[in-house]
């Protein structure tokens, strides 16, 4: 029953961890510098919230959130 809307959420967050990987890729690609930039003022603002690994884990555990909440609801 789970493994249709497993493979769903873990088919979208490799898609997402591959386009910002690509994304970042070309960034530095076009910056033409092969240091690091400074980090943007949105990040220092906010490091948690724009974090991939932390959204990752917050995407699983709602998804897992659900699945519980599922199975005790059902009873």
């Amino acid at each position: 029953m789970w493994l249709y809307p497993t493979i769903f959420v873990c088919v979208i967050l490799c898609v997402v961890g591959y386009w910002l990987t690509v994304r970042v890729g070309h960034g530095i690609e076009e910056s033409g510098q092969e240091r690091d930039s400074d980090i943007p003022e949105p990040i220092m603002e906010h490091p948690f919230l724009l974090n991939p690994i932390i959204l990752s884990y917050i995407i699983f555990g709602l998804f897992t959130g659900s699945i519980i909440f599922y199975y005790w609801a059902k009873g």
